[in-house]
């Protein structure tokens, strides 16, 4: 099941933080004056149940961290801040608020380093806060990786090819290339911003349903109210399979898996899905989580405000 989460990241502090980035949206915009994406590194993507992760570094320190394109901002664990040693932030703490809609505040440590591949994301402020569930890894899951650190460059996840590419468009007025590489028909989506997270819109069973691109989900998510306005009763759902999870807030919630008609984004069209129902306190209908990405090569372009979808080859 997944981490069903969602982060709102708001500072509670006197000063404001010198690493703070530009919004996604403002990125988009300045994307429509032309560039041409520059590959800055390529670092192994693992699917360990679902859990999509990548190794990095923090100040020196290997570990592992979730890659979550439906979060906000970045996490590290409590295990891992202590592990690293790392100081408090005295004039920083977060908000963080998961789908059960509970919010709590958590305090903030400071990482002087924090490397994915050959890329330096420090320094930074990082919120401290623990995962419901993490799978077994070498180097150790400690946290994960949000829209803060995502956002500043195009995005590409090959989960069957065990990848994660950032790329960064260097502008030369001939316009952006989009995916590189790509030999096989994929369609451009549009993409809507939420702060950093990225949302699309999809059809179920022939219903305009907003989706939240959320890799940090290990499965893909509809909310019972979306599913309530397609007709399923309560009683239907509740003689489906199903089980109960929490998110980052510790809130505990129920879920169901249920068979639908069809799921359809851009001209691809899925018979007979079988998604999780569950609460979602957020303003989105659903979240397309890593069993969407392994399915396909998903690039996540901030700048221009497209996503790129091809049916992945290697499933």
């Amino acid at each position: 099941m997944s981490i069903l989460r969602f982060f709102s990241f708001g500072c509670v502090a006197t000063a404001v933080l010198t690493t703070c980035l530009p919004t996604a949206a403002r990125a988009a915009e300045d994307g429509e004056s032309g560039c041409q994406q520059e590959r800055v590194a390529r670092v192994p993507l693992r699917n360990d149940a679902g859990f999509l992760n990548t190794p990095v570094q923090i100040n020196g320190y290997a570990a592992s961290m979730i890659v979550d394109t439906g979060s906000e901002g970045s996490l590290i664990s409590p295990e891992g801040a202590a592990q690293i040693n790392l100081p408090l932030d005295p004039s920083m703490h977060t908000m963080v608020r998961g789908t059960g809609g509970i919010g709590r505040l958590v305090p903030n440590v400071l990482v002087r380093s924090f490397k994915i591949g050959g890329l330096e994301n420090g320094p930074l402020s990082i919120p401290v806060g623990s995962l419901p569930g993490k799978p077994q890894t070498q180097p150790p899951i400690e946290g994960l990786v949000g829209g803060d650190m995502l956002s500043r460059y195009d995005v590409e996840f090959d989960v069957a090819g065990h990848t994660l590419t950032f790329w960064r468009p260097a502008r030369n007025g001939a316009g952006c290339a989009g995916p590189q590489g790509w030999h096989v028909i994929y369609r451009a989506l549009p993409m809507q911003f939420d702060g950093r997270r990225v949302t699309i819109q999809v059809e179920l069973d022939g219903h305009p349903m907003k989706a939240l691109v959320d890799s940090g989900a290990r499965s893909r998510i509809v909310s019972e109210a979306a599913v309530a306005r397609l007709g399923v009763s309560e009683a239907t759902l509740a003689a489906d399979p199903g089980g109960i999870t929490s998110g980052v807030d510790g809130h505990r919630q129920m879920y169901h898996w249920h068979k639908f008609h069809t799921l359809k984004y851009g001209l691809e069209e899925e018979k007979a899905p079988v998604l999780t129902v569950a609460p979602i306190q957020d303003s989105v209908d659903m979240l397309l989580g890593s069993d969407w990405f392994a399915a396909h090569k998903i690039w996540i372009s901030y700048r221009t405000g497209k996503l790129y979808v091809m049916p992945s080859l290697k499933r």
